[in-house]
């Protein structure tokens, strides 16, 4: 039994917090992996996966992923930026996005 309270005491104490990080810049890189999904590098980001067009990927649904995509490619090739809020950044800092990081975006914008 002391193992056991133990146990979930540290549970409890792991702080596993996700920040919200919102992350401008040029599209450096757009990648699609079949069937895993849509990639996207802005920059000071490493390259994160942002969503699936095939399914629902933590809050974005297949068809705004396809949205999604459409806008990272305008974004790329009128050389405009582009901003994302990536809800479960490690930090509020886009720098703390590594490679291959799972993102769960809540909005992106086309930026003038």
């Amino acid at each position: 039994m002391k193992y056991l309270v133990s146990f979930f005491v540290s549970l409890i104490s792991l702080n596993v917090i996700a920040e919200t990080a919102v992350c401008t810049g040029s599209v450096e890189k757009i990648a699609y992996h079949q069937p895993d999904g849509f990639y996207l590098k802005l920059g000071g980001s490493g390259i994160m996966k942002v969503c699936n067009p095939q399914t629902k990927y933590f809050r974005t649904s297949s068809e705004s992923c396809k949205l999604i995509a459409s806008l990272a490619t305008t974004a790329r090739a009128t050389g405009k930026n582009l901003q994302i809020y990536v809800d479960n950044a490690p930090s509020t800092s886009c720098s703390s996005i590594t490679d291959w990081f799972g993102a769960d975006i809540r909005f992106v914008e086309l930026k003038e």
